[in-house]
């Protein structure tokens, strides 16, 4: 691909490899083209080279996440044979980025495939129109001269949202995806990022210390729930920014936005979007194709369980994910509020809580801890022991330097039992 000087639509900064909005229209030009339908991209620039052929010419595109297992590729059908097809196709000449856009917004056989997160089983296919993907799209001149920071993995729908928000804008990507984060941190710096898009565990990953980040505009949360400590602390480190908590998923992409821990459900969506028991449940009509079990079925339960924080103005927070609690002694236990507590000790920088089997009560709690030197075991039970009940107190807390991500950019799973 031939650098022009037009625009940067992504940079890598590590390896200073870039993709213009130029390099993908000159692309389009060739007089004959080798489209893939189906991709496995080995980074972020491969993902935007892929998506940006398909939305233009007006194709469907798989991608598959190179960190798929192999037996999870091979279940979801990624064979060498598929992932080598190629379909020959006329090339299009498209005179500027604008009316790229209004191509894109009009394509009517685009669709991406994409896979979940495959956190409780083998990650399952969702299809997307690109009205479905582009429905929470911002544009406008002040964001015309935005930079985003790409911080999650780019084969997935929280990645996809940030490059259509680059794209419809025509704004730079700096890809920071799996850097190390003192480097992000300088990096944040270095290439004048404005705006940033990352999971809670990541933003709890990063050593923010006492630095302060003034050209940063805009911070969003999503994929995991988000305290109110976090946002405390990155409301120090990034005072000029609107935060803001995001909920989305795969299935239905972005749908509602906090500047805190505290949703309600926007008047656009309010026919579309409910609380029925405890449990968040999204129309059929906002969704991609797949999510579904039951076609005849009208509302998707996201498995998300609420509560009211203000039940007369329709304001709730998002608690956990029903399936997530765990039985230690016939008590049932929310891992996720307990690990929120852990956080708000001054001197914890992140946690994680999860169930071990015990032949005695069923499943124990364990927990590992990001702590300052000095703060050991006995200071931190004797902490947890002021808000919680005994059979919320882990009985195996172990001290980490740090934390494991998912694929996903989320709070690792548990080590696998016997390490």
């Amino acid at each position: 691909m031939t650098l022009t000087p037009d625009p940067v639509w992504i940079r890598r900064p590590t390896t200073d490899r870039c993709l213009t909005y130029g390099d993908l229209l000159a692309g389009l030009a060739e007089p004959r083209l080798e489209y893939a339908p189906a991709v496995c991209p080995a980074n972020a620039i491969e993902v935007v080279w892929a998506l940006g052929r398909a939305m233009a010419l007006d194709r469907p595109l798989t991608l598959y996440d190179p960190l798929f297992t192999e037996s999870e590729r091979i279940a979801l059908g990624a064979t060498p044979a598929l992932l080598a097809a190629r379909e020959t196709l006329a090339g299009i000449r498209i005179p500027e980025v604008v009316s790229l856009h209004q191509r894109v917004r009009a394509a009517r056989n685009f669709r991406l495939t994409l896979f979940t997160s495959g956190s409780t089983g083998l990650p399952k296919s969702v299809t997307h129109r690109i009205d479905t993907l582009a429905r929470s799209v911002r544009e406008g001149s002040a964001l015309k001269r935005a930079v985003w920071a790409l911080c999650y993995n780019p084969a997935h729908m929280a990645a996809i949202q940030v490059i259509l928000q680059a794209f419809f804008n025509r704004n730079t990507i700096i890809d920071l995806y799996g850097i190390d984060p003192e480097r992000i941190v300088d990096a944040i710096v270095a290439e004048g990022v404005t705006h940033i898009s990352a999971t809670p565990s990541f933003y709890r990953l990063l050593p923010l210390g006492e630095s302060v980040f003034d050209l940063v505009r805009g911070v969003t949360l999503g994929g995991e729930r988000a305290d109110a400590a976090l946002i405390r602390r990155l409301r120090r480190a990034f005072p000029r920014a609107r935060i803001r908590n995001i909920y989305a998923s795969t299935e239905a992409g972005s749908l509602l936005a906090s500047d805190g821990d505290v949703f309600s459900i926007p008047r656009a969506l309010a026919d579309r979007v409910r609380i029925r028991g405890e449990r968040l449940e999204v129309h059929r009509s906002l969704l991609g194709d797949g999510p579904l079990e039951d076609p005849a079925a009208e509302w998707y339960d996201t498995g998300d369980v609420v509560e009211w924080a203000a039940h007369d103005t329709g304001c709730f927070r998002i608690l956990r994910r029903d399936r997530n609690w765990v039985n230690v002694g016939g008590e049932k236990v929310d891992p996720a509020e307990v690990a929120e507590v852990l956080r708000r000790h001054p001197d914890i920088t992140d946690a994680r809580v999860f169930a071990r089997p015990s032949s005695v009560l069923g499943q124990i709690l364990s927990a590992e801890v990001v702590a300052a030197p000095g703060l050991g075991e006995t200071e931190i039970r004797g902490y947890l022991s002021q808000t919680l009940s005994p059979g919320r107190i882990p009985r195996l807390i172990r001290l980490v330097d740090t934390l494991p991500l998912t694929r996903t950019g989320k709070a690792g799973p548990p080590p696998a039992k016997g390490t």
